[in-house]
């Protein structure tokens, strides 16, 4: 994922609601996009007009609306969240000595 510069950084505000729907692999993109927000518009070059273009977006970590969506996505994406419901797969060792330990008949 190319990170994005000025206001193609903006994300859609998306209720949690949407968000429990989404596939992992979406949850943590937005994760990620969130991470790559700009800190706040005081710190910007970004004219009038494209503040007021993203301004029903989110843009800014120093805003309520970036706080909230943070929040949302790593309640979602909590990572022992997801352990307590994944059964266990064997690592890639594991996985290798009970494939040859079947071949030679153990």
């Amino acid at each position: 994922m190319k990170k994005r510069s000025g206001v193609k950084r903006a994300l859609q505000i998306i209720p949690t609601s949407e968000l429990e729907g989404l596939p992992t692999g979406a949850l943590l993109a937005r994760l990620k996009r969130l991470r790559w927000c700009l800190e706040s518009p005081e710190l910007t070059d970004l004219t009038l007009g494209e503040l007021e273009s993203v301004k029903y977006m989110i843009l800014f970590k120093s805003e309520e609306t970036w706080k909230q969506a943070y929040t949302d996505v790593k309640s979602i994406t909590d990572v022992k969240s997801i352990l307590d419901v994944r059964e266990n797969k064997p690592n890639m060792g594991e996985h290798s000595n009970a494939y040859f330990d079947n071949r030679r008949g153990h």
